[in-house]
C-alpha cells in the first residue's frame, strides 16, 4: 500500500475536517459560516507549503480537495508548487 498526500482545503485554509460533521445541505454546506463543520486540525501554513513538503520528501499521487468556495487560489498554489505531485 503506498501513502497518497492529500491537502484538504476549507476557505482557503488548510483543514481537516471531521468527516461526520459534513453536510449535504446546499444552504450550510461548508459555507464560510457553517458551523456544523468540526475541524480535527487547521493551520495557517499555506497549501504550497504542504506541496512542496510532500515533494522534497518524494511522495507522489496526491491531491488537493476543495471543501466548498474560496479555494480556488490556494489549490492553484499548491498544484504550482508541486506540478505532476
Amino acid at each position: 500500500m503506498k501513502f497518497r498526500p492529500c491537502i484538504d482545503l476549507h476557505a482557503g485554509q488548510v483543514k481537516q475536517i471531521i468527516g461526520s460533521t459534513l453536510s449535504d445541505d446546499k444552504q450550510n454546506a461548508l459555507s464560510a459560516s457553517a458551523s456544523h463543520a468540526s475541524e480535527n486540525f487547521s493551520t495557517d501554513r499555506p497549501a504550497s507549503s504542504y506541496a512542496r513538503t510532500y515533494q522534497n520528501d518524494g511522495l507522489t499521487g496526491g491531491h488537493v480537495i476543495m471543501l466548498g468556495p474560496g479555494n480556488v487560489e490556494a489549490a492553484k498554489a499548491a498544484l504550482a508548487a508541486d506540478p505532476g505531485g
